[in-house]
């Protein structure tokens, strides 16, 4: 029989308060291979940061169908959020599709009120207290709202960024976490090694081959495993 719950309809929210960690890189690589890891699903795109790179890079690879440029921050007004609030409502009733929604930094409110109309948020911050300690404050503050609100998603999933490639102890962040109500994905080690094969998005293919790629490939099956799948919404349920 079908687990019904692998098949309604994900939307996952990448962000952070912090800027700089990593966001739209991740959410363009991400998009990509579960694009290529899901040919007969639906994958969309959302891109809310005013600066639009992810839109930028990934564009050239999708259909007008499926990315959007819809920028949200002090210079938009709620027409955007309230457009998204439909894509992503219409997209959430769509069995097996998946969005991911690409954000900028910025205040507390924008971001809350798009995290809001997701069910998992991915957080990147690197190992440095510079990302990890206002990374940290922004999960404590989407646990206080999730509470206000009696909501137990969206669930959150940190993914350690710009570690080293023989790192194997992150306690660190471990004992961060235990202060948040978040789990660890596998880390990526260097962003950098995505842009140093071309000077343009060439997608996952064009780093097939390098360390990148196995580490997004993991880190795509880790968002197979346990959002794809519904796991993670039968573990908090429970």
């Amino acid at each position: 029989m079908t687990d019904q719950t692998s098949q309604v309809g994900k939307a996952v929210f990448v962000g952070n308060i912090k800027g700089g960690v990593g966001k739209s890189t991740i959410a363009v690589y991400l998009t990509d291979y579960l694009r290529q890891r899901f040919a007969e699903r639906s994958i969309m795109m959302i891109d809310t940061d005013p600066q639009g790179s992810a839109f930028e890079m990934l564009e050239p690879h999708s259909n007008g169908s499926d990315i959007k440029f819809l920028p949200v921050g002090d210079r938009y007004d709620g027409v955007n959020v309230t457009t998204l609030d439909g894509i992503l409502r219409r997209m959430l009733a769509e069995d097996n599709s998946l969005t991911i929604v690409d954000t900028g930094a910025g205040k507390m409110g924008d971001i809350w009120q798009m995290a809001m109309l997701c069910n998992t948020m991915i957080v990147p911050t690197s190992m440095s207290w510079t990302d990890l300690r206002p990374t940290i404050d922004f999960i404590k503050e989407i646990d206080e709202r999730k509470a206000d609100f009696g909501r137990i998603t969206p669930h959150v999933i940190v993914i350690p960024n710009r570690t080293s490639p023989s790192q194997r102890n992150f306690n660190v962040l471990s004992e961060a976490l235990q202060e948040v109500n978040a789990i660890m994905a596998p880390p990526i080690s260097d962003l950098s090694a995505a842009r140093s094969r071309s000077a343009s998005f060439g997608g996952i293919k064009a780093v097939e081959g390098s360390r990148f790629h196995t580490e997004i490939e993991r880190l795509g099956e880790f968002i197979v495993d346990y959002v794809v799948s519904g796991e993670l919404d039968r573990i908090y349920q429970q």
